[in-house]
């Protein structure tokens, strides 16, 4: 259950927390939403109550948790997918599942790859968007913000 306050992670939108439980009216019906900030893009994500499970939503991990997790990244890569787009395919996947450590585990494959000069633009991208989510992680978690929270896991590679 969903309670005001609580911090969340949302797959693919990152770390908040729930501000409301509102109902809104539509069509002379009543729904009732989940109000949740988040850190990442700095808006509200509105969820009705009843479509809560189609979002991989998990409770944020503590901090003994997430220091494990973050270890990853810090690892020597082993086995790096050598065609971009089957690597591209398989870091989605990661990232959508909302797991922290599959999330670091891309940020270390790609961070290896950008040190190589061997990052592809389009992976720039996915590498921007995968360390803003663990980023608004590390924020709820260690009470930091972006910029810090950002050099924490780049200090790490």
């Amino acid at each position: 259950m969903l309670n005001i306050g609580q911090k969340i992670f949302i797959a693919e939108y990152g770390a908040g927390y729930i501000q409301d439980i509102d109902i809104k009216e539509n069509s002379n019906i009543n729904y009732k939403y989940v109000n949740i900030y988040l850190l990442l893009d700095n808006m509200n994500f509105m969820i009705p109550i009843d479509k809560i499970d189609n979002h991989r939503i998990r409770n944020i991990l503590n901090k003994v948790e997430l220091e494990k997790n973050l270890k990853t990244i810090s690892n020597s890569s082993k086995c790096i997918e050598s065609n971009w787009n089957s690597r591209y395919r398989s870091n989605k996947k990661k990232i959508q599942s909302g797991d922290c450590f599959k999330m670091c585990e891309v940020i270390k494959d790609l961070y290896y790859l950008k040190k190589r000069n061997m990052l592809p633009p389009g992976e720039v991208k996915t590498l921007d968007r995968v360390e803003g989510l663990v980023a608004s992680e590390i924020m709820l978690v260690f009470g930091l913000n972006m910029e810090q929270s950002l050099y924490k896991i780049r200090d790490l590679v």
